[in-house]
């Protein structure tokens, strides 16, 4: 295989003058969410078929077909070229603009100045796909840039929300998250125990864990511990966020819908303003045929986070949209915290996540598709012994279901070496298990070969875990 000039220059820099040479490669220089060095690789180039990748990765070039990139990536190929195009064509032309001193539209603009011109042509596409059957014109959306900060918004617009509708009553202090959620970094984020930034730093205080439901767990077991848990602390929680599907927390494990809806009921019943986290799972990846997972399962949340993907994976763009409140907000004179200089300043990201909402909705059946493609080839994977399935359209994980520690750092050790072997690359989550997340536009024949080698992979990972117990 002949390596591209792309990754033959890759340890040149910019300006084309050589690295110095150093006792170890410059990459070990990086600190990622792994510890120092251990980046799987290093530049990628991807094909035309979405899922092939040729990644530079311990002094070689390796093809692999890549179908995790944890949601992220929406479209690929001349579909991603048709999302890009405005915001790049604005660049060169904003550039040219700069070359001869004249007036320039600016790229990203602080948002005390003025707001981005592509502001409103983004809301008008959004509207369009609002979770709400019969959405009033009192919504509104409070734009972030990465996951965590929206989820952070959407508490906070919420809580003062709550507030003001009780007539300034004092804020219920707490915020209720799923015994196993995760919405950002552990220093800082809701769901997932908080990590010490440093020893003898607090943990990340204000939340409160609520019962998810167990594998096949009848209505009425399930709401009788959550019944417990809203006596318990239901009089101090001002908002209750749920994730209709989990991300890598719980492996795309899908809320059953029933049981969902009935908790948010409940929860409602108690004065808790309901925030439905679709960072991963919306954007139609659910394939239920909606922009909103929360649309399909009439849901009703008051908020409903977005992002990453929308902006097409190449502009940092997320937010969230709330189902009412701006006037009462703003005769409330409520100014939230929760904002950030350039938050919903991007003219580039404001422009392809417009274009974003008018593509995807055409790929909503494919996604349904792709789903029962997953559930054909790795479905009889999934015998509750060595791996459970989870997940539906384009967002599946695949949870190894190993009590002892020791023998699952096994199964997953054996599965990503088959991985490897295979030329596949999901998205590992640790020890627990892998997720798959492809492009919405991913094409049948190279996800389905994908799928095979995965299937293989789990299959010698089975075979060799039996052997070695």
């Amino acid at each position: 295989m002949s390596v591209p000039r792309f990754c033959l220059d890759m340890k040149r820099s910019l300006d084309g003058d050589d690295v110095p040479s150093e006792s170890q490669p410059l990459e070990s220089r990086f600190a990622g969410r792994a510890p120092v060095g251990s980046s799987v690789a290093v530049g990628s180039m991807i094909g035309k078929q979405c899922l092939l990748t040729k990644r530079f990765r311990g002094g070689k070039m390796e093809e692999t077909l890549a179908i995790g990139a944890a949601c992220s990536e929406v479209f690929s190929g001349p579909r991603l070229a048709k999302i890009l195009r405005p915001a790049v064509e604005y660049q060169l032309r904003a550039l040219t603009a700069l070359e001869e001193d004249a007036l320039v539209n600016p790229l990203s603009i602080h948002t005390s100045v003025a707001l981005p011109p592509a502001l409103t042509p983004f809301l008008d596409a959004l509207s369009k796909h609002l979770p709400w059957r019969n959405a009033c014109d009192d919504w509104f959306v409070n734009l972030q840039i990465e996951g965590t900060t929206a989820v952070w918004a959407g508490v906070e617009t919420l809580a003062r929300l709550r507030q003001v509708d009780h007539g300034g009553e004092a804020l219920r202090d707490l915020v209720a998250v799923a015994e196993r959620s995760y919405h950002g970094p552990k220093t800082t984020a809701l769901g997932s125990p908080a990590a010490r930034r440093y020893p003898g730093a607090p943990r990340t205080a204000g939340q409160v864990p609520y019962p998810m439901p167990l594998e096949g767990e009848a209505l009425e077991k399930f709401t009788e511990r959550f019944d417990a848990f809203l006596d318990a602390y239901g009089h101090d929680v001002s908002v209750i966020i749920f994730e209709p599907q989990w991300g890598s927390s719980n492996l795309g494990r899908v809320w059953p819908k029933e049981l969902l809806q009935e908790a948010m009921r409940r929860s409602r019943e108690r004065g808790i303003y309901l925030l439905c986290d679709e960072i991963m799972c919306g954007l139609g990846r659910h394939g239920l045929g909606t922009l909103f997972m929360s649309d399909a399962w009439h849901l009703d949340p008051d908020a409903v986070t977005f992002g990453k993907a929308l902006s097409g994976g190449a502009y940092p763009m997320s937010g969230v949209v709330m189902k009412r409140g701006a006037k009462v907000l703003s005769e409330a004179g409520v100014q939230l915290v929760q904002s950030h200089t350039y938050a919903g300043s991007s003219e580039l990201a404001l422009m392809t996540a417009r274009m974003v909402l008018n593509e995807v909705p055409k790929w909503f059946n494919h996604a349904a598709g792709m789903g029962q493609l997953v559930s054909e080839i790795l479905g009889p994977f999934s015998d509750g012994k060595f791996v459970r399935l989870h997940g539906h359209g384009l967002m599946w994980g695949g949870e190894f279901v190993i009590s002892d520690k020791k023998r699952r750092s096994d199964a997953a050790r054996l599965f990503k070496k088959a991985c490897e072997e295979e030329k596949v690359w999901p998205y590992f989550v640790g020890t627990a298990g892998f997720m798959l997340s492809p492009p919405m536009d991913v094409d049948e024949k190279s996800f389905r070969e994908g799928l095979e080698r995965l299937a293989r992979s789990l299959d010698c990972a089975r075979t060799h875990y039996a052997k070695m117990s």
